[in-house]
């Protein structure tokens, strides 16, 4: 054969059409969603790959990064980081992508199940053993950083418990009850082609710039893993955009709603750029310009014109509030260290010169904030629990960016009771699902309604699998003390002239 006709063989003509039973019972879902489909058949995975095909590169990309860190691992690595509150974005890291990884995989899978068109099914098949790789890579780094550093000893119980993780686990938990092809635009197109890039490129960029190899490693392995998806969710879309021009403004409002989603769950990404590294290769605000404004807005909207499709519909509100985005969510962050895994930190004479020198907006509405830390590092803990977003889920402190002294806060009715979210790309999609929205559950609820025990302090940690003392501020850490000690052992300390 042919390599076209080997690649057909051996992925598409395994596809059948049952005798027994109505397409419309094997696949209940297909017209659930008003999409029309005239001719599938004609769509063809982007990088026609058969599976042996698939197992020979992940396997030679699993041998590359393996060697990377085994060697991390085995020459002191941990300790040779310029600063170890870098590992403090790490657990932010591990706590938010790890369990999204593994949501992506049985998302994927769903899609997979209840699209039959055969590149599809093969390409989705694909990519959930691509996500299955990623979360299994991301916990072998965990396992070995469990034994240098805090917070990750019950991984497993904290990443479902912990009221920080509610986060991404909402957007999954959306786009799993969406029906298939809305779910197959939330994670290929909307989370992956949008925004994985700026999730894995910029911070193993920073990870190499502080020299943690390890890291730098695992988001390289997994980003070469990206492009692909990236290209499936590409090819889905113009897929279902020639199919009919029925499907064009069903396609727009998904646009909309998962633009927003992602964009608002990848907010703690903007203070891993930011603020957990002590050298930063480059601050959120350029990043986003980069590979959302410039790649996505400029370039690949641009060529969507033609199909009738414009800019998602909060788009300019996301590009205004570039200037406020990472100081926002990271002042959340500094609120509520004593109750996360992750912890946060006084900010440094250098951090303060490069984000002011980044940021012109840093030294008016921001500074302020974090030089309260600089006398007591407890200083903004918040005395209680704040009000979250109904969608998103984060915490509803978002500034208007036209008015950074006034919260960005919307008000909506739904059955004669008032819903708070974050924002007016929020407000819109909690509109369009109010039913959806409405029935949201978080942690803190429980803590507060008495779940956990009389002490709801304690029935918080003993929920989430830590210790008080894995909560709180970095450099006044038993953990921050042991990492200098174990440089000293090292002999890391000395300078030499």
């Amino acid at each position: 054969m042919g390599i076209k006709e080997k690649y057909h063989a051996m992925t598409r003509d395994l596809m059948w059409e049952p005798k027994d039973f109505d397409m419309n019972r094997v696949y209940p879902l297909i017209e659930k969603e008003g999409i029309i489909l005239k001719d599938p058949s004609r769509w063809e995975d982007p990088f026609r790959m058969a599976y042996n095909q698939y197992v020979k590169i992940q396997s030679e990309k699993d041998g590359i990064y393996h060697a990377v860190r085994n060697a991390f691992e085995a020459n002191d690595g941990h300790a040779k980081v310029v600063d170890s509150r870098w590992y403090e974005g790490v657990k932010v890291f591990a706590n938010a992508v790890q369990p999204a990884e593994y949501s992506a995989h049985r998302l994927m899978a769903y899609v997979g199940r209840n699209i039959p068109i055969e590149a599809i099914r093969f390409a989705t098949f694909n990519q959930a053993i691509d996500e299955l790789r990623h979360a299994q890579i991301e916990i072998k780094h965990y396992a070995h950083m469990s034994k240098e550093i805090d917070g990750l000893h019950a991984f497993a119980n904290t990443s479902q418990n912990l009221w920080f993780n509610t986060v991404p686990k909402s957007f999954f938990d959306d786009a799993m009850t969406a029906g298939p092809f809305e779910a197959l635009m939330a994670i290929s197109f909307s989370f992956e082609y949008v925004f994985t890039n700026i999730l894995f490129l910029p911070f193993a960029s920073s990870a190499g710039a502080v020299g943690d190899e390890n890291f730098a490693a695992v988001g390289k392995t997994v980003q070469s893993d990206e492009s692909r998806h990236m290209a499936l969710g590409m090819s889905a879309l113009k897929m279902l955009l020639e199919e009919d021009d029925r499907n064009i403004p069903i396609i727009q409002g998904w646009l909309d709603k998962w633009y927003w989603r992602a964009y608002r769950m990848f907010s703690v990404v903007s203070t891993l750029v930011d603020y957990y590294p002590r050298i930063r290769p480059i601050s959120w605000k350029k990043a986003f310009e980069m590979y959302v404004e410039e790649q996505v807005f400029n370039g690949l909207f641009k060529d969507l014109r033609k199909y009738g499709i414009r800019l998602p519909k909060h788009a300019e509100d996301s590009i205004k509030e570039k200037e406020h985005y990472s100081h926002v969510t990271m002042r959340i962050l500094d609120q509520f260290k004593h109750a996360n895994m992750f912890r946060g930190f006084q900010l440094q004479p250098d951090d303060y010169e490069w984000l002011s020198n980044e940021y012109p907006l840093f030294d008016e509405y921001y500074a302020p904030f974090f030089r309260r830390n600089d006398h007591n590092v407890f200083a903004n803990a918040s005395p209680g629990v704040p009000a979250i977003c109904q969608v998103c889920q984060v915490p509803a402190e978002f500034p208007d960016p036209d008015n950074p002294t006034k919260l960005w806060t919307q008000y909506s009715e739904y059955n004669n009771k008032t819903y708070i979210t974050c924002s007016p790309g929020c407000k819109h999609i909690f509109e369009q699902e109010p039913f959806k929205y409405m029935q949201i559950w978080w942690p803190v609820e429980a803590y507060l309604n008495g779940e956990f025990g009389e002490d709801p302090v304690a029935g918080l940690f003993k929920y989430i699998g830590l210790s008080p003392n894995e909560a709180g501020e970095h450099y006044s850490s038993n953990e921050h003390a042991r990492w200098l000690e174990y440089r000293r052992h090292l002999g890391l300390d000395k300078k030499f002239f």
